[in-house]
């Protein structure tokens, strides 16, 4: 049954006059009279009778106004709700490798948080074997790590960029001021390295491997947030993502060693599972993930 014969005839009933209710609803006489035979029909019942020069509802026409106005007040509600569908709101649950939900999420959730406050955000980390089982069974909505291989079959990449590895140490280390560092200059230093998993970590041990050299792993831990300040505070030297040290290189905590082997770029990628249902809270987070990275 089409809303429009229902508005029709509520408006007709309301005014009892066909003349008057054409010309609120914006037809031609005889397109709402057309509009109540064509509703009689369908519900087999007469819904008005005339009266001189007004017609009134018949007992029919006045339970059927009943159910005509529940229907209509129904629909407007709903298309009231459905104005408001595509604002983000609801559980966004995140999954991510833990240098980059240290580096990256802070300032992005904050602003995410700002403008859409109705989104309660969960982030899960791990390292990126586990982020990808997430958003494999589904667990997560999207997930943000590192890797130098091509992303899985089975997700699409909302986001890719490359991220740049860089040899680090503290600000007070003689290494600072050398330049066109090998790695057989280094390879004796202290390193603090990132988990065995990590995809880096394994990128780090293949280049000194590459060339027979053994690093001087000192210290491993997961939390790249204590490798940076232990590397501060000159206990040794480190590989990490540039986007997870940009604020310490500029306050001046950490510093840029002038390594010249060259090093492969890993991608930061932003996933999420291909039968993904993309709520607005989630394409609204992809896009101020782009915005924020480029």
């Amino acid at each position: 049954m089409d809303f429009k014969l229902l508005r029709s005839f509520k408006m007709v009933a309301e005014l009892e006059n066909i003349s008057h209710a054409a010309t609120a609803v914006g037809y031609a006489q005889s397109t709402i009279t057309t509009q109540i035979q064509q509703l009689e029909n369908e519900l087999e019942v007469k819904l008005f009778e005339r009266l001189g020069n007004r017609i009134c509802l018949t007992e029919a026409g006045r339970t059927f106004l009943e159910y005509t106005e529940q229907i209509l007040f129904t629909m407007e509600r709903a298309k009231e709700n459905l104005k408001h569908a595509n604002q983000p709101c609801g559980v966004l649950k995140i999954a991510g490798i833990h240098s980059l939900c240290a580096s990256i999420m802070p300032c992005l959730v904050q602003e995410y948080k700002e403008k859409y406050p109705n989104v309660k955000i969960e982030i899960a980390t791990g390292v990126i074997g586990d982020v990808l089982e997430q958003v494999k069974t589904g667990n997560v909505d999207v997930a943000l790590y590192m890797d130098f291989a091509e992303a899985p079959k089975d997700v699409i990449v909302a986001f890719e960029k490359r991220n740049p590895l860089c040899f680090l140490c503290g600000p007070d280390n003689p290494l600072r001021y050398k330049t066109n560092l090998t790695l057989k200059d280094i390879e004796k230093e202290p390193f603090l390295v990132t988990e065995k998993e990590c995809r880096y970590r394994k990128k780090f041990e293949q280049m000194f491997e590459a060339r027979r050299l053994t690093p001087a792993i000192y210290f491993e831990t997961g939390n790249t947030e204590i490798i940076k300040k232990f590397v501060e505070n000159n206990i040794g030297i480190a590989l990490l993502p540039e986007v997870a040290v940009r604020s310490e290189f500029k306050e001046g905590k950490l510093v840029k060693l002038d390594v010249a082997e060259k090093i492969e770029e890993p991608f930061i990628r932003l996933i999420y599972h291909k039968d993904k249902w993309l709520t607005a809270a989630i394409t609204k987070f992809t896009e101020l993930m782009r915005a924020s990275l480029v």
